[in-house]
């Protein structure tokens, strides 16, 4: 029995021993007992412990322990941290808490990161994000500067990019360096915020003091000036001297006027100027159909979603003429809206030539040249600066046609024509090459053929064919590869969903088969979002998201 009890062996724990340690080293210091050094600063002095400095800061257990003269002293001077921050750090030692506020937090502060007392930097800055408001946040992003605070400094950015037209009216903005004005005028996150208002923030800011003057265009060259209205240019910014006298700003402003009164030429001026203020990539749906044998009725509709966290679509504009089965491109964030129909049919009888293009800069519809022909069901692509588009059907039947479309000259004009008719089909482009796949055709090779154009030559040439026939599926390049996706296979009298994924290399002229889908995806629009793809089902409303890296296919959302 003696030899089982002297093996056993347990260890405890006191919950409240810190708590009473702490406790008895502020009752020792608040009695003046055992204390053994004295700081001072201005004359003001603190009797401490060593021990508990050097416990709390690497400033003073390098000092207390490293060799220093000052660890056989009694009286150590300190230089670099203010009275009250001092004062503040010594009662964190003795108690691990800090009572702050906006007139000692830069104190305070000093002291803890001169001290080396990471926990009070971490409260400090705990504290000031939650002091931020719209009167707050330019001192407090000048601390965060001052003292090399990265994750404060980013809190400070996001606010003022979400407020920065209510904090531009501060007697704080005023006084902001050049560097951070420009820093932020820059910016594609002040999304909430109107050019003109942007133009009249930075003047107010030009203005407090002449000698600014001299950095206008260094300040205005960060303006959007096309973006603005032809009013505002006309009324606002072209009446004020500096516009004027000031070679630079004075050609933005020429830049602008250009940029509004050749919307043909536009593509060619593109500049960081004439950039929508965005940093995120968004959905977008125009028209469409219910597709039901008794409404022949389209919409006109256009809508939005705002994120890939959020679940709803919303309403952003309409278009002149409400369409479906239109074909959309984008070519520099203009977006086209080409052919379709604009009363329902199941054929190509409404087919129709129109063509439109949508400007989500300035929220306005162009009218642009018509297609040479008709066209429902058809490709549409971008590649080198000009739209192409490839087959598709009308009135007369299916078509092997393609036309490009010149944004400079507003001309549609004939290239060489596909080797076969087709409609239903799908296309991407990869590099200087357009390749499509698929569609009605003849016969059901016709389905999985791949057609790959060479704009250099005008030429097409086929290239190595699908593993699954396919029609009204999706296809769209993604690193260097293009991902053909749903659509549907008829057999007899019987229609199959497709839910088979395939990719191909343009290198190696292969096809390889990946995760399938979920659902399935017919007569659908693919999207491609940095590490995914988004694909937009045009008869069911929903979306699935095809994850590049995993090769998997997300659960599908409605619309």
């Amino acid at each position: 029995m003696a030899d089982k009890n002297s093996t056993l062996k347990c260890t405890f724990s006191a919950p409240g021993h810190s708590t009473t340690l702490l406790q008895g080293l502020a009752s020792l210091r608040a009695q003046a007992q055992l204390l053994d050094v004295i700081l001072t600063i201005n004359n003001e002095v603190f009797q401490v412990h060593k021990v508990v400095l050097a416990a709390c800061s690497d400033y003073f257990r390098a000092m207390f322990t490293g060799g220093m003269r000052e660890a056989s002293q009694d009286v150590i001077e300190l230089k670099g941290v203010s009275a009250k921050g001092l004062k503040h750090i010594i009662d964190f030692a003795y108690s691990a808490e800090v009572t702050l506020d906006l007139d000692c937090i830069q104190d305070v502060l000093g002291a803890a990161v001169f001290l080396q007392m990471v926990p009070v930097v971490e409260l400090c800055e705990e504290f000031l994000k939650s002091a931020m408001s719209v009167e707050t946040c330019l001192n407090i992003g000048q601390m965060a500067t001052t003292f090399s605070l990265a994750s404060l400094k980013e809190s400070v950015d996001a606010f003022t990019f979400r407020h920065f037209l209510q904090i531009s009216e501060e007697e704080d903005f005023l006084h902001l360096p050049l560097e951070r004005l420009v820093f932020f005028l820059q910016s594609n996150k002040l999304k909430s915020c109107s050019e003109i208002d942007l133009f009249r923030a930075a003047v107010r800011w030009l203005q407090y003091d002449p000698t600014r003057r001299a950095n206008a265009s260094q300040v205005l060259c960060h303006i959007r000036f096309p973006l603005m209205k032809s009013s505002e240019l006309v009324d606002s910014v072209q009446t004020l001297d500096i516009m004027v006298e000031d070679v630079l700003c004075r050609q933005y402003l020429l830049e602008a006027f250009n940029y509004q009164i050749l919307p043909f030429r536009q593509h060619e001026m593109q500049s960081p100027r004439t950039t929508i203020r965005s940093d995120v990539l968004s959905l977008i749906t125009f028209g469409g159909t219910p597709y039901t044998d008794n409404d022949r009725t389209v919409s006109c509709k256009v809508y939005y979603l705002p994120d890939a966290n959020v679940r709803q679509f919303k309403e952003l504009t309409e278009m002149e003429v409400g369409s479906s089965h239109s074909c959309v491109a984008v070519l520099d964030n203009f977006v086209y809206i080409v052919g379709g129909q604009h009363l329902q049919y199941r054929s190509g009888e409404g087919a129709v030539d129109i063509c439109y293009r949508y400007d989500p800069h300035l929220n306005q519809w162009l009218r642009i040249q018509a297609m040479q022909e008709s066209r429902i069901q058809f490709q549409l692509n971008v590649l080198h600066g000009m739209v192409y588009a490839t087959g598709g059907r009308n009135r007369s039947g299916s078509l092997a046609s393609v036309e490009k479309y010149c944004p400079k000259s507003n001309e549609w004009t004939y290239v060489c024509s596909l080797k076969r008719r087709t409609w239903g089909h799908a296309g991407a482009t990869v590099g200087d090459k357009l390749y499509i796949s698929g569609g009605y055709g003849i016969s059901v090779e016709d389905k999985k053929a791949l057609h790959c154009y060479d704009p250099a030559v005008d030429q097409w040439e086929f290239k190595t064919p699908m593993n699954e026939p396919r029609v009204l599926h999706a296809m769209v390049s993604a690193n260097s590869r293009i991902y053909a996706l749903g659509g549907r296979m008829d057999h007899v009298d019987r229609c199959f969903d497709v839910l088979a994924v395939e990719y191909y290399v343009p290198e190696t002229d292969q096809w390889t088969t990946v995760s399938p889908m979920r659902a399935e995806l017919c007569s659908c629009s693919s999207v491609p979002k940095r590490d995914h793809l988004e694909f937009v089902v045009h008869l069911y409303g929903s979306i699935q998201t095809f994850f590049i890296q995993q090769r998997s296919l997300s659960a599908h959302k409605p619309i």
